[in-house]
This record gives C-alpha cells, structure tokens and sequence, in this order.
C-alpha cells in the first residue's frame, strides 16, 4: 500500500478516535476508561488479526526488553504524563502545543537515523501545521491558575516519549519486526499497566458494561489508527510526515466537534483549520 493512502486511513481514524474520546468526556467518563478502550479492544483485534495471518510472535532478548521499554517508558508514561500536564497547564492548548510539536524533532532525527528524506517543501508543510494547530488549541482565556510549571516538565516530557516511540516503531518494523507483532507486545504490556493503575486507584471495570458502546467505538477507532500510523512510520519517506498527519487531524477534530457537539469555532480556529488544510495538501503532494 502507498504511503500517502496508508497515512491518509490514519488521519480519518485519527479523527473519529478523538471524537469518540470527546462523547466520552462529556459523558463524564474516567480517564482510566478511554485508556483501557485505547488498549484492550486494539490488543483483541490485533490478536485476532495475528492468529488469521498466522503472525510470528517469537522474540530474542533484545527485542523483547526493546519492546517492554517503548511500551511502559515510550507509551504508557508518555500517555500518563501528557494527561498530568493538560490537567495542570493554565490553558489545555499549551500542554498540547508542546507535546505535540515532537513531529519537528522526528523529522530532523529521522534523517541521520534512517537516511530518510527532508525536502524544504515538506520542511515548510510542517511548519504550517504545527503553527496552524497551535492557532486551534490555545485559547486567549486561562481556564485555571497555576502555582508551578510542573506542568512544562510533563509536556516535555511527553514530547520526548512520542517522539522516541515513533523512532522505535520505525527501528523495530523496518528491522524485520511484523507490524502487527510490535502492536500485539505495546498494547499487551500496556493494557497490563493499566489495568494495575485501574487497581490501585479502586477504579471499577462496571463503567465498561454500562458504557458497551463508546467503549467499543473508542477501542475500534483506536485499533485503525494505531495499525495505520505504525504501518505507515515504516514506509514513510520519513516518520515527521506521519506525526505531522496526525496532528493535523487537530484541524478536522474542531469543524466536527462543532457542528456534532455545538463546541465553540471561534474565527481563530477556523483560521488555524485553513492552516491545516493548506499544510497538509503541501505535505501530501510532496514527490
């Protein structure tokens, strides 16, 4: 399958998992429950997938600690501290701005890593995106005050985790690794780790079975988009392109969330969504 074809599957899954994480959060649902969505409804698909192409799970040593690193430090904490710092940034949109913008650094990384491509014209669709999201995200109005910048460090933090997560992807797949076995491994382990937080914080699993759908539509949207942005880090010219698809689909998320869940589209987002647009079109008519 073309890159381009693969990425754009991404971007449309991309989109329905943050709207279905949106119904979530206005149902008022726990962060633990969108979490588990995320990990155990990919992890069945994934395996139920592995047992149909007959996937070769078989590990060495190395690849075995490669993976249990990039699932509990890369993926889990990754996820855990952006979720802390959104919690305790004066405006959501900074924490995001941040976390977010590791696409510039796995652009420049990627080139002496992987001999991958950097062309000015994709350099410039980047920047595009990057600054048009950070349009979307960050709002004029703090929404709580804050007594430290802790909440810099956990962006940070997070940047470095998602960054260092799709340059082990891209390691590990394009090294002989099946996709699908990078995925079954990460969710498994990560599944695990949640479910054991889940535990420690007395949180029960009846919000599942009185949530069967948003449940499920979270962990299926999830499980597209997670194959097809791990597949795609793997054939990609370079793995920025694929980050830089994923968080342009910020763009997409705020005119659906409008119109779907009447939230706020000021004429500063929608100038952001044009910025999007505009640098996403540049990126995929990259040649």
């Amino acid at each position: 399958m073309n890159w381009i074809l693969a990425d754009l599957i991404m971007f449309i899954c991309s989109v329905g998992l943050y709207l279905a994480v949106r119904k979530a959060a206005l149902a008022k649902l726990p962060n633990q429950f969108n979490n588990l969505a995320m990990f155990a409804v990919p992890l069945v698909v994934f395996l139920a997938a592995g047992i149909v192409y007959r996937t070769n799970l078989s590990l060495s040593p190395w690849q075995f600690v490669q993976i249990l690193g990039t699932s509990i430090i890369l993926s889990y904490y990754g996820n855990a501290m952006s979720v802390r710092s959104i919690e305790l940034s004066p405006n959501a949109g900074y924490s995001l701005v941040l976390s977010k913008s590791y696409v510039v650094l796995t652009s420049i990384l990627a080139v002496p890593l992987f001999h991958a491509a950097l062309t000015i014209h994709a350099i410039l669709a980047i920047g595009l995106i990057v600054a048009s999201s950070a349009i979307i995200l960050v709002s004029s109005k703090k929404t709580h005050e804050v007594k430290n910048s802790e909440w810099i460090l956990l962006a940070f933090g997070a940047f470095i985790c998602w960054a260092f997560l799709s340059l082990m992807a891209k390691h590990l797949i394009s090294g002989g690794m099946p996709t699908l076995t990078f995925l079954i491994y990460v969710f498994a382990i990560g599944t695990i780790c949640i479910l054991i937080e889940m535990w420690r914080r007395k949180i029960r699993l009846t919000a599942v079975t009185l949530h069967l759908w948003p449940f499920a539509l979270i962990g299926l949207a999830a499980s597209g988009f997670n194959f097809f942005n791990f597949y795609t880090l793997s054939i990609a010219p370079n793995v920025g392109y694929v980050n830089a698809t994923n968080a342009a689909s910020i763009g997409a998320v705020t005119l659906l969330s409008a119109a779907l869940f009447k939230d706020e589209l000021t004429k500063q987002k929608l100038a952001g969504v044009i910025g999007v647009i505009l640098g996403l079109f540049m990126l995929l008519s990259w040649k």
